[in-house]
């Protein structure tokens, strides 16, 4: 459920004492029971810590095939639900159940491997020694831009529009940012001149 009216938090959230607290008991023997139940089903997670918002904390699973994944997602959805009813807590999965605060999100990872667990997106040493690695990387680039709508779709709903706007990382845009070094590498090879590598930097 989403609240109808309540107060706004302090601007830029500057209260960081939840972020980088210690994870309270009662949430703490949660997780644990939640990790042990995912584990009974064969779910591996592991990476336990507060996040930005009030009373809101992230879990990850570890990496795993893609139908694995999304088979693991949907049960981690459940029992995190179902976990959290055994210990008197409400576990809130809606983008956005408090105006101008942090709703649920979800970082989806991924990579190509070849069936030997070759990583097609790693790069080379150099880069004169990446060409599979650039040559993936272009057909990537290639299909975020040949299937924008199809990837739009997949989060275009009206729970997520909640999301934008404020509080949230993610923006409007669908965008793909390769970095500094990265970007002057494709450029190279777009304008058919030699990479001239900045090396490395300390910020």
């Amino acid at each position: 459920g989403r609240t109808l009216f309540g107060a706004k938090p302090p601007r830029g959230q500057e209260l960081e004492d939840h972020y980088f607290g210690a994870i309270r008991p009662r949430v703490a023997a949660y997780m644990k029971d939640l990790d042990e139940t995912l584990w009974a089903l064969g779910v591996l997670s592991k990476t336990k810590h507060n996040e930005v918002a009030p009373a809101q904390h992230e879990m990850a699973p570890v990496f795993s095939d893609a139908n694995s994944a999304c088979d693991q997602n949907q049960l981690a959805m459940e029992m995190m639900k179902k976990v959290a009813d055994r210990h008197g807590l409400v576990c809130l999965l809606h983008e956005k159940p408090f105006a101008g605060v942090n709703g649920s999100g979800k970082h989806d990872n991924w990579s190509l491997s070849t069936d030997t667990g070759k990583n097609l997106f790693k790069p080379g040493s150099t880069p004169r020694q990446n060409a599979q690695f650039l040559l993936f990387l272009a057909a990537f680039i290639k299909g975020v831009d040949d299937y924008q709508e199809f990837l739009r779709a997949t989060v275009a709903f009206p729970g997520n529009d909640h999301r934008l706007g404020a509080q949230e990382a993610p923006p409007a845009v669908l965008s793909i940012f390769l970095g500094d070094e990265l970007s002057a590498v494709v450029d190279s090879i777009i304008n058919d001149t030699d990479f001239q590598s900045t090396g490395k930097r300390t910020l």
